[in-house]
């Protein structure tokens, strides 16, 4: 059986530049620009289509060319966009990111301006209803993310923070989350702790059930009341890092919701990290649920 998963929070599009050499700090850089459908909750919710489940999309869809191609995009991989919303007179949100010559960020602009239309008044409960997991990120209002917490009723939530900026909003509810994935900078901020495992003791702490802190090369930790262990770094030929965060998000979600252990849940969201850093595309096209598996049992 498919499992049913709503995602709110950000989509916008992905613009990102990619130098073919030594990346220079303020000078222009050889390379190529492409642009892609991107937003941590749209990516997420597409690594999710892609792997097979029902996906609904909750975000707040600006008025422009843009979002015409952006909602057309989401409907070609699959995702329910009929709970969203309109941003009207607003443009369709945008990331802007420059790469430098290791496939890591070196430096990103956002314009997320359409979210605003995403408040607490404008989520319709429907989108709730029936789902297996709800997957949530904090580009929307503290008021939202909120109420997102109450319309998921008894299914489980899964949070991602997006960034150090936008984590606190994540803190009145983080009670509430059967899984947080965050980097460790975000698990600091959200803890008040310093290092990934006092972070993870204080996080738990506060009642959240499996806490997962991703730390690039140093690979991840996982935590729960239960059992604490590490995973290393996935093994890949990077090219971009820009959605390898989004798509670990989108496997825990999907092992989450398929009720996977939490070692086959955080050993699932690694592999499809791992497809998703060889990608330039911000979601990697050739994600399937047999791909994941079969980089799992290459891993092992």
């Amino acid at each position: 059986m498919r499992p049913r998963i709503t995602v709110v929070g950000g989509a916008n599009l992905d613009i990102v530049g990619i130098p073919t050499g030594r990346f220079a700090l303020r000078d222009s850089n050889p390379g190529h620009v492409r642009r892609s459908p991107g937003g941590v909750a749209r990516n997420i919710a597409e690594n999710l289509a892609r792997l097979g489940a029902e996906v609904r999309l909750v975000t707040s869809f600006g008025e422009d060319d843009v979002t015409e191609w952006l909602m057309a995009e989401c409907e070609a991989a699959g995702i329910d966009t009929s709970y969203s919303v309109r941003a009207y007179g607003v443009p369709g949100s945008r990331y802007l990111a420059v790469l430098d010559g290791a496939g890591d960020l070196a430096a990103a602009v956002n314009d997320m301006r359409a979210l605003e239309a995403l408040t607490p008044d404008a989520l319709d409960p429907a989108a709730f209803a029936d789902v297996d997991a709800v997957v949530l990120d904090t580009n929307v209002h503290g008021s939202t993310v909120a109420r997102v917490a109450e319309l998921a009723g008894t299914a489980p939530l899964l949070l991602d923070p997006v960034s150090t900026a936008k984590a606190k909003l994540a803190q009145p509810i983080l009670g509430r989350l059967a899984v947080l994935k965050a980097n460790l900078r975000e698990a600091e901020e959200l803890s008040g702790a310093a290092g990934a495992d006092g972070a993870a003791a204080r996080l738990l702490e506060a009642g959240i059930r499996h806490v997962v802190i991703t730390m690039g090369p140093a690979g991840v930790l996982c935590a729960s009341s239960d059992e604490t262990f590490r995973m290393p770094a996935p093994a890949a030929e990077v090219v971009n890092v820009t959605g390898a965060g989004d798509a670990f998000t989108a496997g825990a979600a999907w092992g989450l919701a398929s009720g996977m252990s939490f070692r086959d849940i955080a050993e699932w969201a690694s592999a499809l990290s791992a497809i998703t850093l060889e990608c330039e595309r911000t979601v990697c096209e050739t994600i399937t649920a047999d791909a994941v598996r079969a980089r799992m049992e290459a891993s092992r």
